[in-house]
Order: C-alpha cells, then structure tokens, then sequence
C-alpha cells in the first residue's frame, strides 16, 4: 500500500515540481516576454503540425520494416492501424495495455506473440538509440552557440564528447554487444533470455530509419522555434533536432509519468539554456507548445486509426478487458510476462524467431 501510494506521489509530484520551475522561470522573465513583439505565422504552426503528424507515422512504418526482418510480413496500410491503434490505449491508466494490444491485434494476422513482443522490443532499443544518436552528431555545432561556446571556447570538448558518443553507440549496436545488455536486463526482469540474430547491417538500417524520423520531427520543432522566434539562425536546426530527440528519450526512461510529461518539458528547457541563447522564457514556451502541437498530432493520426479498425480493434478490446478484470495494479507484471516467451528466443532472420 505504501509503494503504490509513494509510485502515485511521484508521478503527480515530480512532473508538477518540474512544471512549476518552468512556470517560474516565465513569471520571471514576463516582463521581458511582454515587451517582446510576437510575429507569429500560423503557416508555421500547420508545417510543424504536418511534421510531427509524419513522425507518428514513421513509428508504423520503422515497425513493419522489423517485423519483415523478423520473418513477418503485413500490409502497410494493417500495420499503420495496428501501431497507431493500439497507441490509443496509452492515455488509458496502466503502462503496458498498448504492449498487449499490439501483441493481441497483430496475432490476428498470424504474427506468433514471440515475434510480436521481439519486434516491440527490437523497434524501442533502436529508437531510443537513435535518439542518442542524433543528439551525439548535434554536439558537434554546439560550440558555435549558447553558452557552452563561452564556457568552451577554443576547446574541442563538446565536439570530441560527440564524436566518442557516436563511436561508442555503434560498438554498442553490434548484435553481441547488445545481446548482453538485453540478456541483463532480462535477467533483471528474471524472463528468459535471448538470441540476437539480426545483422549488424540490419540493426542499423533500422536505427538509421529512426534517425531519419527523428530529423523530421526535430525540423517541426525547429519551425516552432522560428514561428517564436524569427531571428532564429539555421545552425540552430541541427542542435533543435538532436533537443528533441534526447528529451524524448529522457522523458520515456523516466517511467514515472504517460508519455515523459514534465520531463522532457524540463530536458528541453535545460539543453536549451547551454545550446542556445533565447531570449526571455521562449524555451519554456516552445517546450509547452511542442507537446501541445506533438500531441495533437499523435491523436489525430491515432483516433484515425483507431476508428478505421471497426470490429478487430473492438474485438481485440473484449480481450483486454478481460486482462483489467483481473486487476490492473496486480495484473500488468503478470500479463507481459504470459505475454512474453518462456523459452529462449531468437530474435532475427537468420534462425527465425522459436519459443512459443
């Protein structure tokens, strides 16, 4: 009782804590906000909305790349609506239920729950890196603005912390490298372990899919900077992209809060201050309106999906609240794990995919 009451506090707390600094750092600046003249394009607006709308459907496509390289083939227009359908279960309480709808919907057209949940986890370690990735290459124009160029000035700190990143993410990509981290974890999680049998190339093709995603919603924001902000210069745009992929990141490995809310408003603020000298509170501003603008995309392009799926959507429904029936707070550990394989499982084209 004392830990679901102490998990409650946190993910109420800390996203208030860290909206109320970002709050704070506007009231603080409000007189240097009203006096500054907002030339707002609303064209700007739209554009950063249509790119954030190509990101949510980038994720669809990423997933049904790894699901082929996995020996499972869907129609592009199913697995659009499988990937941005089940995603509308993630507003519902509980950090799993779009993991077990994906796995439960995509069953249904003969993808085993190994491959499915292999696939899931594939697509999250290559995001997530990819992330890392983008931000490892921004580090590179980083010298030439904001703060740490006066901090760093003449020095190729910040530039060679870029280049190692990069250096030491590909080593990490290497399928052995990265079985032993994923067989930790697991075995953290005490679930059996894996076979990484994917390619290298195969691993960074997918990776650099991701990166290509991350480029385009990295441009909307950088287009939001400049509807706030027109004198924006265009060396900003790389540094904009690797922001927002890295408090992406940080925002989901938080998991305490749907979707990163307040962290990655507070990483976004943050690298901002050492990136890029903006004036006033934008940075809080821009970090609000991104996830305004990002969310409202990605619920457009879900409920699309979600209402274009009729009678399977439904149908995969009566099963998952057949799993809430159980209990939510009990249940979820329980039904990843039914969910998950038992046995080893090898993850690739080479050996396929067994264990179910």
């Amino acid at each position: 009782m004392v830990k679901k009451i102490g998990k409650r506090v946190l993910q109420i707390g800390l996203p208030l804590v860290i909206l109320a600094i970002i709050f704070y750092y506007v009231k603080r600046d409000w007189g240097e906000l009203t006096s500054y003249k907002f030339a707002w394009n609303p064209w700007l607006l739209i554009l950063a909305f249509l790119g954030f709308s190509l990101q949510e459907l980038s994720y669809g496509l990423i997933w049904r790349a790894v699901l082929a390289r996995l020996g499972s083939r869907l129609d592009l227009r199913i697995s659009l609506r499988i990937y941005l359908g089940s995603e509308f279960v993630r507003y519902i309480p509980g950090n799993v239920w779009h993991v077990l709808t994906r796995i439960l919907w995509v069953g249904k057209y003969g993808v085993s729950r190994p491959i499915a949940f292999a696939s899931m986890m594939i697509e999250l370690i290559t995001k997530l890196a990819a992330g890392v990735l983008i931000f490892a290459v921004s580090l590179l124009f980083w010298s030439d603005l904001g703060s740490v160029r006066s901090l760093f000035y003449g020095t190729p700190i910040v530039v060679g912390l870029g280049v190692l990143t990069i250096v030491a993410l590909l080593v990490v990509l290497h399928p052995r490298i990265l079985s032993a981290f994923l067989n930790t974890a697991l075995r953290l999680l005490k679930r059996k372990p894996v076979v990484l049998s994917l390619r290298y190339g195969d691993i960074l093709l997918v990776t650099l899919a991701w990166c290509a995603s991350w480029f385009v919603a990295g441009g909307a924001f950088y287009v939001l900077l400049l509807g706030l902000w027109p004198q924006t210069p265009l060396l900003a745009l790389p540094i904009c992209i690797g922001i927002y992929a890295i408090a992406w990141d940080i925002g989901f490995v938080s998991f305490i809060t749907p979707s990163g809310l307040g962290f990655r408003e507070g990483a976004i603020v943050g690298l901002f201050a050492l990136a890029l000298p903006l004036p006033g509170a934008l940075a809080a501003i821009l970090a609000v309106l991104s996830r305004l603008v990002s969310t409202l995309a990605e619920l457009v392009c879900v409920s699309i999906a979600y209402l274009s799926g009729g009678s399977q959507i439904r149908a995969v429904q009566q099963e998952q609240v057949a799993l809430q029936e159980s209990g939510e707070d009990e249940s979820e550990k329980a039904d990843v794990a039914r969910l998950t394989p038992e046995a080893p499982v090898s993850l690739g084209v080479e050996g396929g995919v067994g264990g179910e």
